[in-house]
């Protein structure tokens, strides 16, 4: 099944202590977050488009990426914002929605995607809770929330481009703020989203300690 991708690498370094935006950050491997992330897109052969929403500043720093399969848009002042830049630019009629900050996702999470997507119009990639969860209110336990049926959610999250274009029109024009691309399909649609597990490996980095793992 071919498909685009929309890459999220907007943000900033912060909280990595970064004075730049973290997805420039080079890893162990000799590649930046960025390019490890775009490495796994640009290796296959049923991802026709690869589009990047990122930072107006940084646009330079990826000029050379541009061309082929290869689309750079500017990024929104917020990740839903970016998705949508993106979204108008996709050529394919499933579109996959990753973040850039989550270089160690699979070829086989992927495939688990496109496989569902044979039958579904939407699937994400998520994996079972493993720790105790606890409510808290004023710096105490109110209440433990049984894990049995808690996963944490992963990207990339797979659509029908033109189910996600519409759900992303109807939150602009509610100002409605989603947490991940998959909570717009919830909210706006009746739309059944498929679960694939992924893998515990593919955490996002946000600090020093996630790339030293």
């Amino acid at each position: 099944m071919n498909y685009s991708v929309i890459i999220a690498a907007g943000g900033n370094g912060g909280r990595m202590g970064l004075p730049y935006n973290k997805m420039f950050y080079t890893l162990a491997n000799g590649h930046t977050i960025l390019q490890t992330s775009i490495n796994l897109f640009k290796n296959d052969e049923n991802c026709k488009q690869i589009i990047i929403a990122t930072n107006p500043d940084d646009m330079p720093r990826l000029s050379h990426l541009h061309g082929g399969r290869m689309v750079i848009v500017n990024g929104g002042k917020t990740r839903q914002e970016s998705v949508y830049n993106g979204l108008m630019a996709v050529n394919q009629e499933v579109v996959l929605v990753h973040d850039g900050a989550r270089p160690w996702c699979t070829q086989e999470s992927i495939d688990g995607l496109l496989r569902a997507m044979h039958k579904d119009k939407a699937a994400i990639l998520a994996v079972p809770e493993i720790e105790t969860v606890k409510v808290v209110e004023k710096g105490y336990i109110t209440k433990t929330i049984a894990r049995d049926n808690l996963m944490h959610a992963q990207t990339p999250q797979a659509f029908d481009t033109n189910l996600l274009v519409k759900c992303h029109q109807k939150a602009i024009a509610d100002h409605f703020q989603s947490t991940d691309d998959a909570q717009l399909i919830e909210h706006y649609s009746e739309v059944p989203i498929r679960i694939v597990e992924g893998n515990y490996a593919n955490i996002k980095i946000t600090t020093m300690n996630d790339v030293s793992k």
